[in-house]
């Protein structure tokens, strides 16, 4: 079989916590990765478009640190997922790809593949593999790659819930980047999959840019188990404006053998996007208690001849959707 390969080494730390965040992010969201165009085959950089939709194969190298022997890597698969965009700067001579995270997977690359076309040569290019039927989950791809990182607390966010339902992932209309969209005073659900695998001195710091997120979880995170499951809720405050946007941050922290502070191991900071909008909810039962109100005004009214039913219904629904409206408009600046 064959399939486009996308890797990400270990020669820069910044290239390392690509593949951090490739673990981290939820199914369905968008990872963006770059390349100098001598690293990527050259059908793709001159016809970026029919990228799209393709399926790829996101690699983890070991063994590109500089000062390493070539053909002596490692190739550890992570996860598939399937290209959104795809674009070559001629400004600054990098190819983008933006991809859309599916399943983690478990393959080998085939050894009849040519050396030219695997790195340090090339790191997206088209490769046969053999895929392995056991290791297709989480747990599997850290256990592979735990040696080859800092000693950190890895996690997966595998959904956002809203009662029983997920909240959908969206997208921007250029494919490039996808967000989550929470309504102002709900709470929600994050479900989180945590590993500590060598049960290390570290933390998560989970924190909001806009100050308008309640996290009601003991902060900064931390988990002594190998592997565990953890529920974390949160709250979107009752704000004053229609929409607002957002991130949650999750910030791996390791403790200072020398000071005992906790510092932050900042290329690995992993941030979801988050749109805060006014939902219909509140609204709706603004201008349904209102029209309850019009109706007692109505039944206290002095003795006289009822209005039509017709007129009845038309005026009642008039002044429910001029009551509901006229709060949701209120609070839209």
């Amino acid at each position: 079989m064959n399939a486009i390969c996308a890797f990400s080494s270990d020669s820069r730390e910044l290239y390392k916590a690509d593949i951090y965040r490739v673990l981290a992010f939820p199914e369905n969201h968008i990872v963006h990765f770059r390349y100098k165009t001598k690293y990527v085959d050259g059908k793709y950089i001159d016809k970026p478009n029919k990228l799209k939709k393709k399926t790829v194969a996101i690699f983890f190298t070991h063994g590109n640190e500089i000062g390493s022997k070539k053909n002596q890597s490692q190739h550890i698969s992570v996860r598939w997922a399937v290209v959104t965009n795809a674009e070559y700067s001629l400004d600054t001579d990098v190819f983008h790809v933006y991809m859309k995270l599916g399943k983690f997977c478990n393959l080998n690359i085939n050894i009849e593949n040519s050396l030219s076309k695997l790195p340090p040569n090339k790191f997206f290019t088209n490769l046969s593999y053999s895929q392995l039927d056991k290791g297709n989950n989480w747990q599997s791809r850290i256990l592979e790659i735990k040696n080859f990182f800092p000693k950190l607390t890895f996690f997966h966010l595998k959904d956002i819930m809203s009662g029983c339902r997920s909240v959908p992932v969206r997208y921007s209309n250029s494919g490039k980047s996808c967000f989550y969209n929470l309504k102002h005073g709900n709470r929600y659900l994050i479900k989180l999959a945590v590993s500590n695998p060598d049960d290390s001195d570290t933390k998560i710091e989970i924190s909001d840019s806009s100050n308008e997120i309640t996290i009601n979880c003991i902060n900064p995170f931390e988990s002594s188990i190998q592997f565990d499951d953890h529920d974390i809720p949160i709250s979107v405050k009752t704000l004053q404006v229609s929409k607002q946007a957002s991130l949650i941050e999750f910030k791996p922290t390791k403790k200072n053998m020398c000071s005992g502070a906790y510092e932050a191991m900042g290329e690995y900071s992993t941030n979801i996007e988050l749109d805060l909008t006014l939902g219909f909810k509140r609204p709706f039962y603004f201008g349904l208690f209102s029209t309850i109100a019009f109706w007692a005004l109505i039944l206290v009214r002095p003795e006289g001849n009822w209005p039509s039913c017709i007129i009845s219904i038309v005026a009642t629904i008039m002044f429910f959707f001029s009551s509901g409206l006229l709060f949701y408009w209120f609070n839209k600046k």
